[in-house]
């Protein structure tokens, strides 16, 4: 299989991402590479109270990031909690609140050194026991975490070595461990404890460059400087505490809004900026723009296969012939956004080329497939009814639900695409809670279920029926025993090539099948205030560092 391994300027050195052979890590912090360049001023000379204006469905329903399975929840916690290590813009793992880490012969244990002179913002010590509290509070069954129990694996036990080395250890080799730590944030256990389940979203404590100040829901979460953080990660190129004296989320509802407000002077940086304001920023003064791209799975709607007409392969297929995601991308996004072609999108390592040719659009194709099964459209109406179709009573229209959080556009546009092929789509724009109520209670037909990683594992989350249960990311109810087998070994396999070649044989299997529509990958894009200096990009391009950003009037 011809796998095509992408590298934009973003994604440059993710092959090496989960090699065993960075288990083993110096402790001594990098230089870390910026978007914009440092003027070399002193410490004391740089600060700023710094404004990130949100689309406003991007705010989570918890801030706790054990509990809550979003990328802006992860990203909001690494301003309080610095994690046990850092992906690097490059794909490489660095020391956090771990000076170094390494792995047994066979690849069961895990063995973390950490730093000795850190306290949580409580006063509190930071320690391997506070690292074995967190790890048990993710895993513990009333926390009811919805992927990160999941990420971190079927841990064996962990155990306390000494105050700072602490042990995880599995009865099978996990080697993604490494991509679930950078996003877990390590909390002060006196203050979780303190606050509880309930309430410690509101309350965050950890070791982070700054303090949690305030949330206010459906307006802003408000962020100080920490002044005794010690600079203990690796992506911090001073010593000492951030240079900002705050940070502001600003959750913004309307796409003019958004767009306008950076040059209004009301935010500094807006992320997620809406296409229709890209020129208000690219190559204009006094402003920067940023792209910044997402491997992962794209904007892909899972296909719920367990009912009728969803459990009828030809029903599937005529969905994904009669998709023309181009033309949908030009109507909604000048071009702007990636057309995806199957479970893993085009920036992806490890994505396979080989979907590109398995369902061209071809809407006359989509129509014989569903003639063939039974649906055909004898009232005149447009829209095509069962006849004869396996478990669906006749004269029953074919009306599917889309089911998504945000991009409703996208919908909206392949609602006009199927109505030519006689599908009636109704669409459904929920918030994350209800997203997962719907998946818990297999309530749905097309939902959108969106993963973001340069490691093919998520193809492990997203299609092994093992994680078909609450909490788990198997949404879809297909069950296949080849395909089981194959993503089960991305977890095991540390040879990153061998996964490649196993991911490819996954997404063959999952399109043959058309379990899940692709749609389109979205590119996340910045408008800047050219005064703000050191903003970095992860190798994600939705998540971020401000350990060394500040602002320059």
């Amino acid at each position: 299989m011809n796998v095509r391994r992408w590298t934009p300027i973003f994604l440059s050195g993710v092959m090496l991402v989960l090699t065993l052979a960075l288990a083993a890590c110096a402790s001594t912090p990098a230089p870390a590479a910026t978007e914009s360049g440092s003027d070399g001023a002193a410490a004391g000379e740089k600060g700023g109270d710094l404004v990130i204006a949100f689309p406003a469905s991007s705010e989570p329903a918890s801030l706790d990031g054990h509990i809550d399975p979003y990328q802006p929840t992860w990203l909001f916690d690494s301003f309080v909690a610095d994690p046990l290590l850092v992906q690097m813009p490059d794909g490489s793992y660095m020391p956090a609140l771990a000076e170094s880490w390494e792995t047994s012969e066979d690849g069961l244990t895990w063995t973390f050194h950490l730093r000795d002179n850190v306290t949580f913002q409580d006063g509190t010590p930071f320690n391997a026991e506070a690292v074995k509290y967190n790890i048990e509070r993710v895993r513990a069954p009333e926390t009811q975490s919805a992927q990160m129990a999941n990420d971190l694996g079927p841990i064996a036990s962990v155990e306390v070595v000494d105050e700072f080395t602490v042990q995880i250890n599995y009865d099978e080799i996990w080697v993604t461990l490494l991509d679930a730590l950078r996003r877990m944030p390590i909390w002060s256990p006196a203050a979780a404890e303190e606050a509880g389940l309930a309430n410690f979203d509101k309350h965050l404590v950890g070791a982070g460059p700054f303090l949690m100040e305030e949330w206010v829901p459906n307006d802003r979460i408000v962020f100080r400087k920490w002044e005794d953080y010690g600079g203990w990660n690796s992506i911090q190129n001073h010593e000492g505490p951030a240079y900002l004296d705050s940070v502001t989320i600003s959750f913004i509802g309307e796409d003019a809004v958004l767009g306008s407000v950076v040059s209004t002077g009301a935010a500094d940086i807006a992320r997620e900026l809406p296409t229709a304001y890209i020129e208000d920023y690219r190559d204009q003064d006094g402003y920067e723009f940023i792209t910044g791209y997402q491997a992962g799975t794209g904007l892909q709607m899972v296909i719920n296969v367990r009912n009728a007409p969803l459990n009828i392969l030809e029903v599937r297929q005529a969905l994904e012939y009669g998709t023309d995601q181009a033309a949908a991308n030009d109507l909604l996004y000048d071009g702007t956004y990636l057309v995806s072609y199957g479970p893993l999108n085009v920036v992806h390592p490890c994505y396979w080329d080989g979907v590109e040719e398995m369902y061209p659009y071809d809407p006359e194709q989509a129509k014989q497939l569903l003639e063939s099964v039974g649906y055909r459209d004898e009232d005149g109406n447009g829209i095509r009814e069962a006849h004869g179709v396996p478990g669906v009573e006749d004269g029953t229209p074919l009306t599917l639900r889309w089911t998504v959080l945000h991009h409703e556009e996208i919908g909206e546009a392949i609602q006009a695409q199927w109505r030519e092929i006689g599908v009636d789509l109704a669409l459904e724009l929920v918030p994350g809670p209800v997203q997962l109520e719907r998946v818990n209670a297999r309530d749905f037909d097309l939902i959108y279920e969106r993963q973001r990683s340069p490691d093919p594992m998520i193809l492990d989350m997203v299609w092994n029926s093992r994680w078909d249960e609450p909490g788990g990311w198997a949404w879809t109810g297909f069950v296949d025993a080849t395909l089981d087998e194959t993503v089960s070994q991305l977890r095991t396999n540390p040879d990153m090539a061998a996964r490649c070649e196993l991911a490819a044989q996954a997404q063959q299997i999952i399109m043959e099948n058309a379990a899940v529509l692709p749609t389109l990958s979205q590119p996340v894009f910045y408008g800047l205030n050219d005064g703000v200096k050191d903003f970095q990009l992860a190798s994600e391009g939705n998540y971020f560092y401000l350990h060394n950003t500040y602002i320059q009037d």
